[in-house]
């Protein structure tokens, strides 16, 4: 009997961490789309409807955002090869760190943040999905001179954001207004993690 509740036990933390934890599907390498044709098509945009985003799509969207392209390599460029940056992807169903090395999400909030990364810009909070760009700048090169260093960083990650929306058909919008204090308490993020930058990303409501 004793053993028997063991094994349910281990079950249901299993499945607690299954649920916990999402597996994203291997991200599509070709969109169709040349680059040339995604930077003519890239646009801001503000007006998204309530069709959520597939899994595989966002799964091309992280691995483009920052994910590896080759070994140990990230498909966004860092100053020093630092790799500091850090994606959220805030839903509905609560926050979660994009772990790129095993192409999970990481749920680390159960509560949907859209309207801290909205703020006061109700607009942005009807997008089925932001990413939130963060950095880690824990490491000593980002203290002095070197801490603006991971703001060009995060600027790289938002331009690949723009091209695989453009090439996919979705719609997206960079911003800088957040409420930081919020999402740092949510997220249970310490001093040395700096938000930059969000990205609302779904389909047009136009």
């Amino acid at each position: 009997m004793k053993a028997g509740i063991l094994i349910m036990a281990a079950l249901a933390a299993a499945s607690l961490g299954a649920a916990d934890t999402i597996k994203l599907p291997e991200p599509t390498a070709d969109s169709g789309v040349t680059v040339t044709q995604a930077l003519k098509a890239r646009h801001s945009e503000r007006a998204f409807s309530e069709k959520e985003v597939p899994l595989a799509t966002l799964s091309g969207l992280l691995w483009a955002a920052n994910g590896f392209n080759r070994p140990g390599m990230r498909t966004n460029a860092t100053g020093l090869n630092k790799q500091e940056i850090r994606i959220y992807a805030v839903m509905k169903s609560g926050a979660y760190l994009y772990d790129a090395k095993e192409n999970t999400l990481v749920k680390v909030c159960g509560e949907d943040l859209r309207s801290s990364i909205a703020a006061q810009q109700p607009y942005a909070a009807k997008a089925p999905v932001s990413l939130l760009i963060a950095a880690d700048m824990s490491d000593p090169v980002f203290k002095g001179k070197g801490n603006t260093l991971s703001c060009y960083d995060a600027g790289i990650v938002s331009a690949n954001i723009y091209l695989y929306c453009a090439a996919n058909g979705l719609v997206t919008v960079c911003r800088g207004s957040m409420d930081r204090a919020a999402l740092k308490k949510a997220l249970n993020l310490g001093d040395n993690i700096t938000l930059h930058l969000n990205h609302p990303i779904g389909y047009s409501a136009k």
